[in-house]
Order: C-alpha cells, then sequence, then structure tokens
C-alpha cells in the first residue's frame, strides 16, 4: 500500500496526503519489527496498532464512495 500511495501521489485527495506520514512511520515501525531490528518489547511500547491508520482507510473510501457515484451518472 505505501509502494502505490508513494507511486501515486500525484493523484491522490489533499484529505488523503495528510495521513502519509501515518502510514510511512506504520510500515517502517512494522518492517523493523519483522526484520528482527525492533524488540518486541519497544514495538510494545510505542502502541502500535492498525487503528491508527483507519482514518486513512475512511478518507479512501469517501473518496471512491464519491468517484464511483460520479462515474455511473
Amino acid at each position: 500500500m505505501l509502494k502505490q500511495f508513494t507511486l501515486q501521489m500525484g493523484l491522490a485527495e489533499q484529505s488523503t496526503l495528510e495521513h502519509y506520514q501515518g502510514l510511512v512511520e506504520f510500515v517502517e515501525i512494522w518492517n523493523r519489527f519483522l526484520q528482527g531490528s525492533l524488540p518486541v518489547e519497544v514495538a510494545n511500547k510505542m502502541d502500535h496498532r492498525e487503528q491508527e491508520l483507519y482514518q486513512l482507510y475512511d478518507d479512501i473510501d469517501k473518496h471512491f464512495t464519491r468517484l464511483s457515484a460520479a462515474l455511473k451518472g
């Protein structure tokens, strides 16, 4: 998702772009955890939860719904 967001950033709505930094941080922490360079204890203290991305998901859904409706009619 981060790769696509970065590649297609020029097409994103301004409200969606506001969530970019949060997505980058989430993915970086996740990748470091998976690579073993971030101890479990540290990751737990960082309160790393996907819930932090829910606003991004809602924003994307809102724009998708709006654009789909516009295309239909």
